[in-house]
């Protein structure tokens, strides 16, 4: 009875969310548990197959389809704001 599993039958409900690579800028959906879900900039350490090792993954969810100049200038805004 050590063994722990995550219910994941036919009822439970799940939401997909997006990750980044930290390297190679790879998005990679995956689904959570509605009640489970992450907020947005959470770091996941699991397996690049590009970068070919368990790299940093950030939590990107809608931003993730955004312009690269949009956030770029998402970026900035949020180092200005830390800033003051």
């Amino acid at each position: 009875m050590g063994v722990y599993q995550m219910a994941s039958g036919a009822k439970t409900r799940t939401q997909q969310t997006h990750l980044e690579c930290e390297i190679c800028e790879n998005i990679v959906p995956i689904h959570r548990k509605r009640g489970k879900m992450k907020e947005r900039n959470h770091i996941k350490h699991m397996y690049c197959f590009k970068c070919k090792e368990t790299t940093a993954h950030i939590e990107v969810k809608e931003t993730a389809f955004f312009p690269a100049w949009l956030k770029e200038k998402i970026k900035e805004e949020e180092q200005i704001n830390e800033q003051q």
